[in-house]
């Protein structure tokens, strides 16, 4: 019962070694032609992994395969042939396999994205495999156990596992940086991300396998439009990111050209045979990463720590591809190369991309705060600069204003207060008198006789006699609380708080005696006047309102008018 188990643990796990011979024909070839070949026309492969460049010709291959008591699996290790037929030649017959990108996934023999054949025990024979395709013509051709392959399979799975995991998680990771920063470098590497992935897919042949296996014309596309659209972000990424015309515009006008370069490439890729889109991309591919590298080396010239680790970046990319490129054109004849470069240094470019992304954004934001900083500091200046010219307009707004009251307050021709001013200082004088139980005396003065003096001496010498009058009566009125209004042409009134009737009557006869012995000047000579007063005090009366009070002042002067003038009236 172990003998078998036993047996099994005994199988070889490597790749039979192959004696494989060549040729190719301009012409597509059938079988039988290519089997009725002359031995001169045959020539051996001296490696199993055929490598030809790009070319229009039709490889064939052969070699004989030995029988082992075990099951084997003829195995191709490229993803990127558009016809691939095998021919298992035996005594019983041939068993034909046809394969390749311009045939639907499903009907392949063993769902891998290279290819591969099955070979039961002990199966033995000849095989012709026939291939064509517009990408570079390889061949890696192996026969492996069960276990080698299925192991080299796992191998490759775990490590594209890893490198697309990584390019998943860098691509989403961004994504949520431009949501959440709203800056576009966030979210244009997102894309650049996004689409360097769908080029590793197309170029590794697990898009094919696992995302479009139905879309032929995607598969045949991919890889050129897939290019495009990477160079394309790239170069709008890179525009973004350094900010080039802050520092040199050139520069940044030849990021434009290479984006609007990877455009045209797209459309060729779209539209155009794979043969002329893909020679345009790697035509593009070098000159663009080089160019890059002289934008990340200029900038780090400049002193920019970010542009130190974007240029690394790029040149590991650099050389990933011209290794890469190399390979497909046929110059470089090795397969991890070919298989692993490009995989490598884009993943190491990828993370020293969004790691300068990372740097980058910690710049613009530590700069962005020092802007803000420096902008409230001047803000702040500008709020002082503004407060104080504000404060500064508010006092002359408050001096034109009280000059405005005044105006409004003061009679133009004497000084004194107005009748308006006069009414509403009665008026509080009137409340706070009532509110203390103080006196408050009212005094209602008209010059006696005075049209005659303006019809016989000219208004001129009436209104000097008025100005002179209106400075005595100031002068009398010796207390600040003492108010001298003109009331209205000859009329004046006197308002003097706290004061009863005996002492405003007082008052009253002192001011009159004085303008009796007056002789005032005017430009008409000198000239004499004489008043009539009428006085009035709560003192001896109580007035609830102010046009009861103005009413008794204004009778008594009335009444020292009527009485013959020049006299005093108390009521």
């Amino acid at each position: 019962m172990l003998a078998p188990a036993a047996q099994a643990q005994l199988l070889p796990t490597s790749q039979s070694k192959l004696a494989i011979e060549y040729t190719h024909s301009e012409e597509k070839l059938d079988l039988e032609t290519a089997r009725n070949l002359s031995v001169a026309q045959w020539s051996p492969l001296e490696t199993d992994r055929a490598s030809f460049g790009y070319t229009r010709d039709e490889y064939w291959f052969r070699f004989k395969l030995e029988s082992k008591p075990y099951d084997r699996i003829l195995h191709i290790a490229y993803p990127l042939l558009d016809e691939l037929t095998i021919y298992l030649i035996q005594s019983e017959g041939v068993k034909t396999y046809h394969m390749g990108d311009t045939i639907p996934f499903s009907e392949r023999p063993i769902p891998t994205s290279e290819f591969a054949v099955p070979l039961s025990e002990n199966t033995s024979g000849e095989i012709y495999i026939k291939a064509n395709t517009q990408s570079s013509m390889r061949l890696p051709i192996a026969v492996r156990t069960e276990v080698g392959f299925f192991e080299t399979q796992m191998n490759r799975r775990i490590a594209e596992g890893i490198y697309f995991g990584v390019l998943l998680c860098m691509a989403v990771y961004n994504l949520f940086g431009f949501i959440a920063s709203r800056e576009p470098e966030f979210g244009v590497y997102s894309l650049y991300t996004l689409f360097f992935a769908g080029l590793m897919l197309s170029l590794e042949g697990l898009g094919f396998h696992y995302l479009w296996p139905n879309s032929l014309y995607l598969q045949e596309k991919g890889i050129p439009i897939f290019g495009s659209l990477t160079f394309l972000t790239a170069a709008l990424f890179a525009y973004q990111l350094l900010e080039l015309k802050r520092y040199r515009y050139t520069w940044g006008r030849g990021l434009m050209v290479m984006a609007f370069l990877s455009a045209i490439s797209l459309l060729i890729a779209i539209f155009a045979s794979y043969r002329i889109s893909i020679h345009v991309l790697l035509s593009m591919a070098v000159p663009g990463c080089l160019f890059l590298l002289l934008v990340g080396a200029y900038l780090w010239r400049k002193g920019f720590l970010y542009a130190r680790i974007f240029t690394l970046a790029w040149c590991s990319l650099l050389v990933s591809v011209v290794a890469n490129s190399l390979g497909y054109l046929g110059v470089i004849d090795s397969m991890f190369i070919q298989r692993h470069a490009i995989m490598i240094g884009s993943g190491i470019e990828i993370l020293l991309l969004s790691w300068v992304l990372a740097v980058r954004y910690s710049e613009q934001r530590k700069e962005r705060l020092e802007a803000e900083q420096r902008h409230n500091r001047e803000l702040e200046e500008s709020v002082d600069e503004r407060t104080f010219e504000l404060q500064v307009a508010l006092r002359e707004l408050q001096d034109v204003n009280t000059e405005l009251e005044q105006k409004n307050t003061e009679d133009p021709l004497t000084g004194l207060y107005n009748r308006r001013y006069f009414q509403q200082h009665l008026e509080r004088e009137l409340r706070r008198t009532l509110r203390r139980e103080l006196p408050l005396a009212l005094l209602m003065i008209d010059v006696d006789h005075f049209k005659p003096v303006n019809d016989t001496h000219g208004h001129l010498a009436g209104d000097q006699i008025l100005q002179q009058l209106a400075s005595l009566m100031q002068k009398h009125a010796k207390r600040a609380a003492d108010i001298v209004c003109r009331y209205g042409g000859e009329e004046f009134a006197i308002i003097l708080p706290e004061t009863d009737v005996a002492d405003a009557e007082v008052f009253a006869a002192q001011l009159l005696e004085q303008i009796r012995e007056t002789e005032f000047e005017t430009d008409a000579g000198l000239l004499k006047i004489t008043l009539s007063i009428g006085v009035i005090s709560t003192s001896v009366r109580i007035f609830d309102n102010v046009d009861e009070l103005f009413k008794a002042a204004d009778d008594a002067l009335y009444a020292a008018k009527h009485e013959g003038r020049d006299r005093i009236a108390v009521q």
